[in-house]
């Protein structure tokens, strides 16, 4: 045989040896659950404490269910690992079990308060349905829960966050931050996995174990839904074990979320599927804090995930938590933020949502601070008209112990104007605790003002008590059926008050709104709308005769709204109050 003959024949063994490495590799040898009796016995694999991986005895006990419905195995677990972990614990789940050394399925199920030794398996078949994305797997048993891991948290930060996180049935609690020993953990099954949705400074997730991967980077893990979002954008990420803690309850592992390695995207009845290498897509998040009374300055820089759903509660979790840590401290408090979310929309195109405003609470400051913060991402992630990619968000906060707040006491200007003219308005207001103080502002007369009277209404931005007092007055003078007053218009038919406006609205509508809405800390003054004017519009007063409850919600968002001559004056303190100016109008 000559030389050639030689090579091609070692090119052909070489190629044929690597072929059969492949196969092994990604053909993990399975056993249906058909093949399964009572009795069998095998082992099971997982992290009980760094990212070590042990084995633990397992006896096959049965199986329930059916084929159209989905099949659970039931098992007994046993052996030294199990003694030491207090049973099958939280994040156990997705530990991979085997039976005559083909796998089986993945710890899944079992029942509080019973016997920690005894769960259910979900069959490894079911969750290879995963990369289909087709799971018809009913939810039949109690999954070995996951609950959420959190890291750069404060006590009253994991409180809070518990609070938002409730509606989903999930909670969290605290842990140690990330090691360095995670950098060359590397996922493979019996590895603990973890599924984070914050990352950064602050960190949000949970842990389980893999149950299978392949060459291509896919793993299958959990053996249960994680939130069950379906197609889904999730941070994977290695994971390490503090320990495995008994409990009267049921046994969790405590551990650290790591580096992140791929992408979840499947999160399905029967487990949740992913692959390494893939980038989840995030949003951008950087907060930051200053306590005035300390000077102290808290910040953070975060990743979150996509999830229309989630987005909402995680923005405020991380909000309220850099402001607990700067305040350090309980009860109540001013607060100052200003923030902007830069968004795209599918038909909206570029969305940029600017806010500033004042808070107070008697309680707990942080909890207002970013209300507005929670109602504008839901406003973009959450509402009917586009779909809305999160670009990015910056918040910035100033907090005190003080009580910031002054009442309106008083307004006070010339007795006449002249149309197109200012108008100076002599504020005086009452700050907590202190003496009185006053401001003056100037008001532009409108150029198409009518001569004679013009009802000025003075008020706070915080619009609230004053919309209550005025719909009464209106209900006590007009008997409901009537509201009478100047228009303070020039007559057009655009001069009409937003609260007759079509209820046919647009999204770009809401954005303009929410970004013009008034603050806490401003005046606003405007043209009385109604209530008794010596001058009625009879427009106003046949629109307002038939009243029902939406068109008094569409009045409200009116009045809050104003006329097209609103005019708004920042004050350094938050306003409560209101007043009446009157001034005779002559013409130029």
């Amino acid at each position: 045989m000559d030389r050639m003959k030689w090579k091609r024949l070692l090119v052909l063994t070489l190629g044929c040896l690597m072929a059969m490495v492949s196969l092994v590799s990604a053909a993990i040898p399975t056993i249906a659950v058909e093949e399964l009796k009572p009795g069998m016995k095998g082992y099971g694999k997982t992290v009980i404490r760094g990212a070590d991986i042990e084995t633990f005895d397992v006896e096959v006990l049965g199986v329930t269910g059916t084929e159209t419905g989905g099949y659970n195995i039931l098992i007994k677990a046993s052996g030294p690992l199990l003694k030491e972990s207090g049973g099958i614990a939280q994040g156990m789940s997705g530990s991979p079990v085997y039976i005559d050394g083909r796998l089986a399925g993945a710890v899944a199920y079992g029942q509080a308060f019973s016997d920690p030794n005894y769960c259910f398996l979900t069959p490894i078949s079911e969750m290879l349905r995963l990369f289909d994305e087709t799971d018809p797997r009913p939810s039949v048993f109690l999954p070995k829960s996951t609950p959420l891991m959190v890291s750069g948290f404060t006590a009253d930060g994991v409180a809070h966050l518990n609070e938002r996180l409730s509606p989903f049935g999930l909670t969290s609690y605290a842990v140690p931050g990330g090691t360095e020993a995670l950098d060359n953990v590397k996922l493979e099954p019996g590895s603990s996995v973890g599924v984070s949705l914050v990352r950064g400074d602050m960190v949000i997730g949970a842990i389980g174990t893999v149950t299978w991967t392949d060459e291509e980077g896919r793993i299958l893990a959990f053996g249960h839904p994680f939130l069950q979002h379906g197609d889904s954008n999730y941070f994977m990420t290695n994971a390490w074990i503090f320990a495995s803690v008994p409990n009267i309850q049921s046994a969790f592992k405590v551990g650290t979320l790591g580096k992140t390695l791929g992408r979840i995207s499947q999160d399905r009845l029967s487990g949740i599927a992913g692959k390494e290498g893939e980038n989840a897509p995030i949003i951008p998040m950087y907060v930051s804090v200053t306590d005035k009374d300390r000077g102290l300055h808290k910040s953070s820089n975060v990743q979150l995930i996509t999830d229309e759903d989630l987005v909402p509660t995680l923005v405020d979790g991380v909000t309220y938590n850099t402001v607990s840590m700067a305040k350090d401290r309980k009860g109540a408090g001013t607060s100052r933020i200003r923030f902007t979310i830069t968004a795209q929309g599918e038909k909206e195109g570029p969305i940029r949502l600017r806010r500033e405003n004042m808070f107070y609470s008697a309680s707990d400051i942080g909890k207002l601070t970013d209300s507005e913060l929670n109602v504008a991402t839901d406003m973009l992630m959450n509402n009917r008209f586009d779909k809305v990619t999160i670009q990015d968000i910056n918040v910035d906060v100033e907090t005190t112990s003080g009580c910031e707040v002054a009442e309106m006491v008083g307004a006070s200007a010339p007795s006449t104007a002249v149309q197109g003219g200012l108008l100076p308005i002599t504020l005086t207001f009452k700050p907590y605790r202190a003496e009185e103080i006053t401001r003056t502002i100037n008001f532009r007369i409108p150029d198409k003002q009518p001569a004679g009277p013009m009802n000025l209404i003075v008020r706070s931005g915080n619009a609230t008590t004053w919309i209550s007092k005025a719909l009464s007055k209106r209900n006590s003078r007009n008997g409901g059926n009537a509201a009478q007053g100047q228009d303070g218009g020039d007559g057009s038919a655009e001069d009409d008050s937003a609260m007759y406006q079509s209820s046919q609205r647009q999204f770009r509508d809401f954005l303009t709104e929410f970004n013009d809405m008034d603050a806490n800390n401003e005046v606003v003054v405007d043209l009385m709308p109604s209530y008794g004017d010596s001058r009625p519009s009879r427009r106003a007063a046949a629109r307002a005769a038939g009243s029902s409850s939406g068109s008094m919600t569409s009045a409200i968002t009116g009045l809050l709204k104003g006329s097209k001559y609103k005019q708004k004056f920042p004050m350094d303190f938050i306003i409560t109050g209101e007043s009446n100016v009157v001034v005779d109008v002559k013409k130029r």
